[in-house]
């Protein structure tokens, strides 16, 4: 294992600034839909999003663990990932948030989990298997899970990773079967990567089932290469 694999999924998160910048979105936009973030972590969207009016429905299996829990997993996870950095500066974007910062933005989702929960703003539910309806959303969000946790040899990061072809394939066409419009994808690989293995493949199954699939340039810098996200839609 390289100084920046992991050997499982990091519960790790982002506010909303970053999820403008990783999806390139536009918030006027959004008043009107309903959205699904998948798998968002302690990430502060969905709360950030409902003070400004946007349906946010966000699901991850850790969902099903209470809030002194939730809040130990993000201390532990938010140390390892800033000692990991530390050691690999030249994976990433010099302008890269800190994680000193991304642990102030994950308390906003700790401070909000409980009442949101109560409200259905967060549902415990893990790829590739959601327990959503068809087309119950608009737009889906997949933010650092996809392509990012595959196994090192694929493009990803985490090693021995379950999360091979097959797994992308089948949460894939999950993600679009709950979704009535697009899913985004981003990123689309680890660090110090080219390209990923099953992007490709992706996208070719995703044009034989009948959507379009592109590869779209995003304003977010994190890891150096990962600057595209993948965007399916009907």
């Amino acid at each position: 294992m390289n100084s920046f694999e992991f050997d499982g999924v990091v519960f790790f998160g982002r506010r909303l600034n970053e999820y403008v910048k990783m999806f390139d979105l536009k918030l006027d936009e959004l008043t009107d839909r309903k959205l699904l973030d998948c798998a968002a972590g302690p990430a502060a969207f969905a709360a950030q999003a409902a003070e400004l009016g946007i349906s946010v429905v966000a699901c991850d299996p850790m969902y099903e663990l209470d809030l002194a829990t939730l809040r130990t997993c993000v201390d532990r996870d938010a140390q390892m990932v800033q000692e990991k950095q530390a050691k690999t500066p030249q994976f990433f974007h010099p302008e890269l948030e800190p994680t000193s910062k991304r642990r102030e933005d994950m308390e906003i989702f700790l401070l909000d989990y409980e009442r949101g929960k109560a409200l259905g703003r967060y549902v415990p539910a893990s790829l590739p298997t959601l327990p959503f309806q068809d087309a119950s959303f608009d737009i889906t969000l997949s933010a650092n899970f996809l392509f990012l946790y595959s196994d090192p040899e694929s493009g990803g990061m985490m090693d021995g990773s379950p999360l091979d072809y097959a797994f992308h394939s089948k949460a894939i066409a999950e993600l679009m079967r709950v979704t009535r419009q697009e899913v985004r994808i981003y990123p689309l690989q680890g660090p110090d990567v080219k390209e990923h293995a099953y992007l490709s493949r992706i996208v070719d199954e995703c044009k034989q089932s009948g959507f379009s699939a592109s590869v779209v340039p995003v304003p977010q810098r994190d890891i150096i290469g990962a600057e595209d996200m993948l965007r399916i839609t009907r």
